[in-house]
Formats: C-alpha cells, structure tokens, sequence
C-alpha cells in the first residue's frame, strides 16, 4: 500500500471536508411559477429581439417584475390589462418612498409583486402586499383563503 507524501496529503485532507461544504446553498430558491404570457425571462438570455417577448421579467423573491417593456411588444404591460388580455390589479402607489424598517419578511412582499395576472398573483409566496409610504408600511392587498387577491385600496 502506497502513502501520500506528507505535502499532498496537507493539501488532499482540508479539500476533502472543505467540498461537501462548497455545495451547501445558504441562499433558499423561490420559483417565481409560471411567468406572465408573452413575457420573457431575462435571467435565461430572454430579449426584446425576440418577437415573442411582449416585455421582459426578472424573478425576484419568488414573484416576477418587469424589468423592459418590448418596443411594438403591444400594450403597457403594467396597464389594468396585458397583451394577453391577462387582468392585473392596480395598485395606487401614490405616496409611496422607499427605506420603511423593517424591510419586509416572508410571506409580505411589495406592492409590485401584486402587479401581475389575478389568477397567478396568490401562486406566489406573497400573502400580504404592502407600500412604504412616510407613516410606514402600509397593507395595499393581500391574498384570502380561497387563493384570490382582495385589494385594500
């Protein structure tokens, strides 16, 4: 039986307990579920050169915003309704600022969050809905018990 000289084996021993720790993700990912119709993920190489992206979408946190609105990809795609047809809630963010403390925690996430499709806002992890505003965080919506968004405004 062969020994490792000395030096290798003071390099060999740390990597081999030093790898299983390598592949532990400390972050958790959270799927942002279907993304809007005719929407593009910018985060897998999407862009407004494909004519098939009406906008492009970024998952954050487990919701997808909208990053780029494609030029001759149809309507506003954060007016009430999509290219798709696809109903949005409005949201009024009048007096909204940023920097409110604490930042928000699973299961509340920003009023952006709630700025997509009806049917796939409550698929999400997001309960409630809130925006800073100068009195603090204020609740804008939330999602009830059979799944659907009720908005507060």
């Amino acid at each position: 039986m062969r020994r490792l000289p000395a030096r290798l084996a003071l390099l060999v021993i740390p990597l081999a307990f030093a790898l299983p720790a390598a592949c532990d993700d400390p972050y958790e990912v959270r799927p942002c579920g279907q993304i809007p119709e005719k929407g593009c993920p910018v985060g897998r190489g999407g862009t407004c050169d494909d004519p098939t992206c009406a906008a492009l979408y970024d998952c954050l946190d487990g919701a997808w915003r909208l990053a780029e609105h494609c030029p001759g990809g149809g309507e506003d795609p954060d007016a009430g309704t999509s290219p798709d047809g696809c109903a949005k809630p409005v949201i009024d963010h009048t007096g909204e600022t940023t920097g409110c403390k604490p930042d928000l925690q699973n299961p509340d996430c920003p009023a952006v969050a709630a700025e997509q499709c009806f049917e796939t806002v409550c698929l999400t992890d997001c309960v409630d809905f809130f925006i800073c505003t100068g009195e603090g965080w204020n609740l804008v919506a939330y999602c009830n018990e059979e799944g659907a968004i009720v908005l507060t405004q």
